[in-house]
């Protein structure tokens, strides 16, 4: 099976196009993700990867990602993964600007522009707040910590409630009205460099709040993204992603292997 290998700031991902792959080996793919992917991320005995990205055909859409974590289980969007796939599509089509996917949580509009990549991810959704918590849906559902600290210690408990309430959690430590700095752990991947969602829904957060404006610059452990706001309430994430290799694994093989 081949594949190729791409981050956003750090959030690695394998990208597996439907048209250059048999038919067979997709569906064994998907029949055995919950096996199969896990191995394929893992850092030492896989590629490894933060999840995996599988491309198809759309009539709605320039493409339909279907993406799992790395525990195999499936994931509805991801900011920094749409980006990659924009890197992907445009390097096949460098004068085109713009990009439609198809994702679980609906179709999302990509525009290139000096090699960086922005993804319109939609209009958040203010699902609630609890003490210093506040929860957001962007696509996915995110639960939003402001924090005066990012340390091992206080993202232990960000950890904690990712997992008690099946989301993506994100530590926020406001720095001011127009930057923050964030460490997030995503449901089924754990802690992760970026978080393309997680960090357009931490910044609506403090926005919402009141304690942010847009642009805002969102400053995690792989890199730099902005976020914005359109006229219509949609947010925006914007930043660079790259290629780190192609390859080929045997699928077949990898999924009779036992760790």
């Amino acid at each position: 099976m081949l594949f190729v290998k791409m981050n956003g700031l750090g959030n690695d991902y394998v990208y597996i196009d439907s048209l250059k792959n048999g038919k067979d080996e997709l569906e064994y793919l998907e029949l055995n993700a919950l096996s199969l992917v896990p191995g394929l991320c893992d850092r030492h005995f896989g590629i490894g990867a933060d999840g995996v990205v599988i491309l198809y055909p759309s009539d709605e859409a320039d493409v339909r990602m279907k993406m799992f974590n790395a525990d195999g289980s499936e994931g509805l969007t991801c900011g920094n993964a749409l980006r990659c796939i924009g890197k992907y599509l445009s390097a096949s089509d460098p004068l085109r600007e713009r990009f439609l996917v198809k994702t679980a949580a609906g179709i999302a509009e990509l525009k290139m522009c000096d090699g960086t990549v922005t993804v319109k991810l939609g209009i958040p959704e203010y699902v609630g707040r609890d003490k210093n918590v506040t929860f957001v849906n962007v696509g996915n559902p995110h639960a939003v910590i402001e924090s005066d600290s990012l340390s091992d210690e206080t993202f232990r408990k960000a950890a904690e409630l990712s997992a008690e309430k099946d989301v993506n959690a994100e530590l926020v430590l406001p720095l001011d009205a127009h930057s923050f700095s964030m460490r997030v752990c995503e449901r089924g991947s754990g802690e992760t460099l970026a978080c393309g969602s997680g960090a357009a829904a931490a910044a609506y957060a403090l926005y919402r709040a009141g304690k942010a404006s847009f642009p805002i610059t969102v400053k995690l452990k792989g890199g730099t993204l902005m976020v914005g706001i359109d006229a219509s309430g949609a947010v925006t994430i914007t930043g660079d992603a790259e290629t780190n290799y192609t390859g080929e694994v045997d699928i077949y093989r990898y999924g009779e292997t036992e760790r």
